[in-house]
């Protein structure tokens, strides 16, 4: 079924944009922006259309004969006028590769004169061929055989996209999808005081981490000559609370990654000593131990147990340290072993008869045990879902940066740990309203009637009712809420995963967390960090293992 849309959708969503960047931004962006918007306003309607439609493509070069849009009155005009506006170029300098790639492999062969062989080879061969001939003649035949546009100014438009979104990887497919009404989206404050970029600075910095990511992308990575290149061009100076921070990182822990897997290890222990990303840490604990450096090995292991950024980091930390205690024949701090994962859940042999969700199979076992519907398949959709329900207008505070768009379903900053130290006035606030399951009730039922529906990272409104809600709040201790909801603000990226499958409350009361695997499975690191966590406070949790009956 044909989405019910405007015909012109895409040129509205995109003036919509525009006019988020100029109010937002309008007092540092570039000149070359402020022009680009300014020019681009002043185009009729079908040259904007048609401009839209061009930078929209990924391509430089298209012809004139190949456009085709029914929404444009005249192609031709539309060009004229982008041209005179500097959007495009008309017929300009191109070089042969990107000539023939903008045509058909039945086009050539013609303007090749059908020559013997040409017809049996593939696209790239032919191409090959074709640049090999250095046939002057049949590239001016295919340049004068149509009208060729060279699209201009993509880079503003990027740019654009990149102060609205915040990066470059989404696209305008996020106002499709409002416009169909498949998301919601919570309303938020974004303008002067609390925009994410706060400077033109800010902005170039991000911009230039996207070129360099481009050009790493491209780079013969088995070259250090090449890595040492963008590695000198990665700003120091960027702020922590700046959006392209996190970028910065991430290609910095690419790069020396890459140093690692060329073996020029002291290049990459500066890398990393750089970066400030979980990873960082357990690859320098690595490479101290190749290196022979055991004693530094244990003692960057040791840092991330006393300062961990991440539960899945102390685990790794926990686990090489014990390695190097036993291989080397040190002595193991205690505060390593009281770190360390080592719980074994409970576990229950099921065997249960051919399905296609063990999940499923194993649910449906207890509720026939049982007599009733007790068993439920809500995976990490239960405790997530009350928290996020019941922290919702602090996920969607209105502070400065948290916010790029009006179509974000959490803030910029919600899997770093700035996410709770940067709210937790906000947070006190909250733990400080409730004292039981009774106030987590009314606050959960508040919130289910009047955001049903909107975007937030922790609410599954698919896998989740307001029924089994209360029957949960019935059942589970608040200390046990409270303690669930401290270890997934302790680590939102990691501890939002590996609850198990199945919450089961037996007629007898209580309740139960069910993990379930089927043959050949087994737990996961985060799995076994949660079971952990549930041994230390006396929730109660069990391992399923199933395995088919024969029939």
């Amino acid at each position: 079924m044909r989405p019910d849309l405007p015909e012109t959708y895409y040129l509205d969503n995109v003036l919509t944009l525009f006019e988020h960047v100029s109010r937002v931004y309008s007092d540092i962006l570039e000149p070359a922006q402020v022009e680009f918007l300014a020019a681009f306003d002043g185009l009729d309607p079908d040259a904007q259309k048609l401009c839209i439609r061009l930078l929209n493509r990924s391509h430089e070069w298209f012809r004139a004969s190949k456009l085709n849009y029914r929404e444009i009155a005249s192609i031709e005009d539309a060009l004229t006028e982008l041209a005179r506006a500097g959007f495009i170029a008309l017929d300009g300098e191109i070089d042969y590769p990107t000539l023939l790639s903008v045509f058909t492999k039945a086009e050539l062969l013609a303007c090749a004169g059908n020559r013997s062989g040409l017809d049996k080879l593939r696209r790239g061969e032919l191409e090959a061929a074709l640049l090999e001939s250095d046939d002057d003649a049949c590239f001016e035949a295919l340049i004068d055989s149509d009208t060729l546009i060279q699209v201009l100014r993509r880079d503003d438009y990027q740019i654009c996209q990149m102060l609205f979104f915040g990066n470059l990887n989404q696209s305008m497919t996020d106002f499709v999808l409002r416009d169909l009404g498949l998301y919601q989206f919570e309303n938020y404050v974004i303008d002067h005081d609390h925009r994410p970029y706060r400077s033109r600075f800010e902005i170039q910095q991000h911009w230039l981490l996207y070129q360099l990511e481009a050009l790493f992308q491209l780079a013969d990575v088995s070259d250090p000559a090449q890595l040492q290149e963008i590695r000198d061009l990665i700003p120091r100076d960027i702020e922590a609370h700046a959006p392209a921070h996190r970028k910065c990182e991430r290609l910095r822990y690419e790069i020396a990654r890459q140093y690692e897997r060329l073996g020029e290890l002291d290049t990459a222990l500066e890398l990393y000593r750089q970066c400030q990303l979980a990873p960082s840490r357990e690859r320098i604990a690595r490479i101290q131990d190749k290196l022979g450096n055991h004693c530094q090995a244990l003692d960057e292991c040791l840092r991330i147990v006393d300062r961990p950024l991440g539960e899945d980091e102390i685990q790794f930390a926990c686990m090489f340290a014990t390695r190097l205690a036993k291989r080397h024949r040190f002595e193991l701090p205690r505060r390593v072993e009281k770190s360390h994962v080592d719980h074994q859940p409970e576990i229950v042999e099921l065997e249960l008869a051919q399905h296609d969700s063990v999940e499923v199979a194993v649910a449906e076992y207890y509720d026939a045990l049982d007599n009733a519907d007790s068993c439920h398949y809500l995976e990490n959709s239960l405790f997530n879902g009350v928290l996020g329900l019941l922290i919702w207008d602090v996920v969607f505070a209105p502070l400065p940066g948290a916010f790029f768009n009006p179509f974000q379903y959490r803030p910029g900053d919600f899997y770093t740990p700035d996410f709770c130290r940067n709210r937790s006035h906000l947070l006190a606030q909250t733990w400080d309203s409730i004292s039981g399951n009774a106030d987590i009730r009314r606050i959960v039922r508040k919130r289910w009637q009047q955001k049903f529906g909107m975007m937030n990272p922790l609410v599954n409104w698919q896998h989740l009712n307001l029924e089994i809600i209360e029957v949960a709040l019935e059942r589970i201790d608040f200390a046990h809420w409270r303690a669930v909801f401290d270890r997934i603000l302790r680590d939102l990226r990691n501890n939002r995963a590996g609850f198990p499958d199945l919450v089961h409350f037996p007629p007898s009361g209580g309740y139960c967390l069910i993990e379930v695997k089927g043959p050949g499975d087994s737990l996961q690191k985060n799995q076994r960090r949660w079971m952990q966590y549930f041994y230390e406070h006396a929730i109660p949790h069990r391992l399923a293992r199933v395995t088919w009956r024969n029939s």
